[in-house]
């Protein structure tokens, strides 16, 4: 008997009554002799006692994820509602030029991005204030179009080399997001800094790749 119970663990035990729900209607009596412990005192407590505090604690997690959830939400709200602004701004344009300064204006008052490079590799039929052709004659210049696919933006740490092509500033920009402009083929970008490191590579890309489809179908013309 001794042999057989030293071959039994409290994983079995565990088994055992998991598999046979009923086992305490049949043996009631045993509920008065189980000693449960308080999660956090370690006192005894009776099992309703130990079955109210496991579900308040239950409660409170939900709660935590509902509140997370509606800040998410919230969040969420207001970067639609930006977005929207930025398209209906595109769409109010008139010229290729006003198109152009509608994105550098949004981009500074609406999104509040501190550097900002609309770029592009390819000669527009006319000159536009605000957007810089990079050509492929620099490395720096073919290693960031040899990144970019068409809607896939791209955030993380900014090399040093992009920081000094890119963005006309001596103040350091510490992350950058890239959108590719291009609906078959990659012919330019929008590149936006930070000096933190607010466009980091877990950053969500759905509304960057929103507004990269909207600029692409509106400069694509320009081609």
């Amino acid at each position: 008997m001794s042999s057989l119970l030293n071959d039994i663990h409290a994983e079995d035990v565990a088994e055992f009554l998991n598999r046979n729900r009923e086992f305490f209607h049949v043996f009631p009596n045993l509920l008065n002799d189980l000693s449960i412990p308080h999660p956090k005192s370690g006192q005894e407590v009776s099992l309703l006692e130990r079955q109210v505090y496991q579900l308040r604690e239950q409660r409170d997690h939900l709660k935590v994820e509902v509140d997370t959830l509606k800040d998410i939400a919230g969040e969420n709200g207001v970067l639609l509602n930006k977005v929207y602004q930025f398209s209906y701004a595109l769409l109010e344009a008139t010229t290729n030029q006003a198109a152009v300064d509608a994105i550098y204006h949004t981009m500074q008052t609406l999104f509040e991005v501190e550097a900002i490079a609309l770029i592009s590799w390819e000669l527009p039929k006319d000159p536009m204030k605000g957007m810089t052709q990079l050509g492929l004659s620099s490395a720096w210049s073919n290693s960031l179009k040899g990144t970019l696919e068409v809607d896939k933006p791209r955030c993380g740490l900014l090399e040093d080399q992009w920081q000094k092509g890119l963005f006309q500033t001596e103040q350091p920009m510490q992350s950058v997001c890239i959108l590719p402009l291009g609906q078959k083929t990659v012919w330019g970008a929008l590149a936006l800094g930070a000096t933190t490191d607010r466009f980091n590579p877990e950053l969500g890309t759905y509304f960057l790749k929103v507004m990269g489809q909207m600029m692409s179908a509106r400069l694509e013309r320009l081609f």
